[in-house]
């Protein structure tokens, strides 16, 4: 079965959903699929990694918006010149008949995105601004065309309950053509000796003493996934004498300005510490005692599942599909909306309990299997099939 697999940018640095498509495509090829990944690229010349052709589309128009319409169109004419058996679309494609909306819908994504602005002036001018972007808007024409024009031929593949219900609810997709095929994640269960070492390490390295509880927070945009929110949770514990106070370790490259001013405000400024990305993820697992994550958007995020499998508690709230795989009490806690600071002060004061931490970490190798990517390459492989049994 040949497969190809369109995403505009593969660029581990842009954030979780990127990261994903070329794990997803390692893990088919190595189901025994002929795995062809099209994404934009400097120069014509495909090559192989790890099993998987890479196959470059070269868009050099002057604006990011033609360069985006540029890759659309030359990766569908690809397509159809190369006659694969699935186009499974991440960019939206006419070409596609697997698309797998990775972000979520463009709908949603635009309406999540101006959530967090309160003031009515600035969110109507950001609306209007969204209005305005030529590239998201082309995008979002692309996503409705194949989902309504071309819906008798395309299937989607979920990664949530929640991106299937922006699919069937939001745009009228109907259900029995959506399959829900939950993310995965690629990352290496901690070993104890290893859990202890970089947890002692990056300790130190904060000053930070064994009984301090540290919250890990990971994220490129700071202001969707809540940073602002969790902070000022953190200051309403502090006030109220939570126990011992919170370090809440943030790790990402969006800008620390406007949070460290924000801290200092808010009297935690001691307590907030920016560690950038040098480190790698699975050592703050390790030294961390609870992941927070309060989003306002997320499909379906990989920083929670990877946090889950390696024994991690997790907060975060219902504007993210891996909520849905969290058991309150048990392994985490689910907040309906992000900025309600008591709530999310409260439900970090839950996880960070012994009881929790020590059940999340005895429940790790259950999660890791089932929040693997392997299993999801296997999902996406019967889905594959299920398109080619039931399509001229």
């Amino acid at each position: 079965m040949r497969v190809a697999i369109l995403q505009e940018h593969i660029d581990a640095r842009r954030g979780g959903a990127e990261t994903s498509t070329l794990e997803m495509a390692r893990r088919l090829a190595q189901l025994g699929l002929d795995v062809s990944v099209l994404c934009r690229g400097d120069a014509d010349r495909p090559f192989v990694d790890e099993n998987v052709t890479m196959l470059p589309v070269v868009a050099a128009g002057r604006s990011r918006a033609l360069r985006t319409y540029q890759f659309v169109q030359r990766a569908r004419a690809l397509c159809l010149r190369e006659r694969f058996d699935i186009v499974h679309a991440v960019t939206p494609c006419l070409a596609a008949n697997v698309y797998q909306p990775r972000g979520g819908t463009y709908p949603e994504t635009i309406a999540r995105s101006l959530a967090p602005v309160r003031l009515p002036l600035l969110r109507g001018l950001k609306r209007l601004g969204r209005r305005l972007n030529v590239r998201q808007q082309f995008l979002l024409r692309i996503e409705r065309l194949l989902l309504e024009k071309h819906r008798a031929r395309v299937f989607v593949a979920a990664v949530s309950e929640y991106v299937r219900r922006q699919v069937e609810v939001g745009l009228g997709f109907p259900g029995d053509r959506v399959r829900l095929v939950f993310n995965g994640v690629e990352i290496v269960p901690l070993r104890e000796d290893e859990r202890s070492r970089y947890r002692s390490a990056l300790r130190a390295e904060l000053s930070l003493g064994e009984e301090t509880l540290l919250l890990l927070f990971v994220a490129h945009n700071f202001r969707l996934k809540g940073l602002a929110e969790l902070l000022r949770a953190c200051a309403i514990a502090s006030d109220a004498g939570a126990g011992t106070p919170w370090t809440v370790a943030v790790a990402g490259r969006d800008h620390a300005g406007p949070y460290l001013r924000l801290a200092r405000r808010l009297g935690i400024e001691a307590r907030v510490r920016f560690v950038g990305t040098a480190t790698p993820i699975r050592q703050w697992y390790a030294a961390a005692d609870a992941l927070a994550h309060p989003t306002w958007y997320d499909p379906c995020s990989r920083v929670v599942l990877e946090a889950l499998s390696v024994g991690l508690p997790v907060v975060t709230t219902r504007y993210n599909g891996a909520a849905e795989v969290l058991e309150p009490g048990r392994n985490g806690e689910v907040l309906n909306e992000p900025d309600d600071a008591p709530a999310l002060a409260a439900a970090l004061a839950a996880v960070l309990r012994p009881a929790v931490r020590d059940a999340c970490r005895r429940d790790a190798p259950r999660l890791h299997e089932q929040l693997s990517m392997t299993r999801h390459a296997r999902e996406l492989k019967s889905l594959y099939e299920h398109v080619l049994a039931t399509q001229p």
